[in-house]
């Protein structure tokens, strides 16, 4: 092979080699990188409770359970009277404790829970919940940051008070810290109570009430664990109690 052969190989694999490096910088610099939204906060008029909230993509959250305890819903605090509820629109402290209400909010049955969001607010659709996690999959908020994963409850979770986990991802496991909470939307391990009165799962779980129900007149919720990197659908009793979220008009 002559010289000058030789010599343009050689130029033409260094050419490539910039150009494909070119490339892969452009690639990764349009992968997606999770963000906190903007933050605020706004007054409940109704009790004068002030609220955190985040936007997460094209919608705004509250950024902490609500613990509206007003008189067009009621507190139940024996089991019995909690199962008897037949217009499911009771609401109770984690373990009947006032001082819960501070970390975790209050647990609603879901009449209550549709009742309770305050003006310009509302109990978030199936939809909306769906928008929410479409968002944060495609936006590569995923515990491992790949774009497409459903790997995202670490980035909605605080690391307050959660069992501890050695499951990868999960969000009572301290790996991946950089996606901790990244969305901001700071979920809490608040537990619910069941429809027949008992206290279950905090420290463990969380449950996020939907609005939405299926045609068997189950309703729609959304649910994180300490040992999971996934949020899971579920659909339950009425008369349980769980954690609200409302989601800006």
């Amino acid at each position: 092979m002559s010289k000058k052969l030789l010599s343009i190989l050689l130029m033409t694999v260094f050419v490539s080699s910039i150009i494909l490096s070119g490339c892969k910088k452009d690639e990764d610099n349009n992968n997606p990188s999770p963000v906190t939204g903007k933050t605020g906060t706004f007054v409940d008029t109704r009790d004068s409770k002030e609220y955190k909230w985040v936007e997460i993509g094209n919608q705004v959250w509250m950024s902490e359970n609500l613990s509206y305890t007003g008189n067009d819903i009621k507190n139940i605090s024996d089991n019995f009277d909690w199962y008897d509820n037949s217009t499911a629109d009771a609401w109770s402290y984690y373990d009947n404790t006032e001082s819960n209400s501070g970390t975790y909010g209050v647990l609603y049955q879901w009449k209550a829970a549709e009742i309770a969001c305050p003006d310009g607010w509302h109990l978030p659709t199936d939809a909306d919940w769906k928008e929410l996690e479409s968002y944060l999959k495609e936006k590569g908020y995923s515990y491992d940051g790949v774009v497409g994963n459903d790997k995202i409850a670490k980035s909605l979770a605080t690391n307050l008070g959660w069992k501890s986990s050695n499951n990868l991802g999960a969000v009572g496991n301290t790996d991946f810290s950089d996606y901790r909470n990244v969305t901001g939307f700071s979920a809490t391990a608040s537990g619910f109570r069941a429809y027949t009165g008992e206290f279950d799962k905090n420290n463990e779980e969380c449950y996020f009430w939907s609005a939405t129900k299926d045609a068997n007149d189950n309703y729609g919720n959304r649910k994180l664990s300490f040992d999971s990197s996934k949020m899971y659908t579920f659909h339950d009793n009425n008369k349980y109690g769980f954690s609200v979220r409302c989601i800006k008009d």
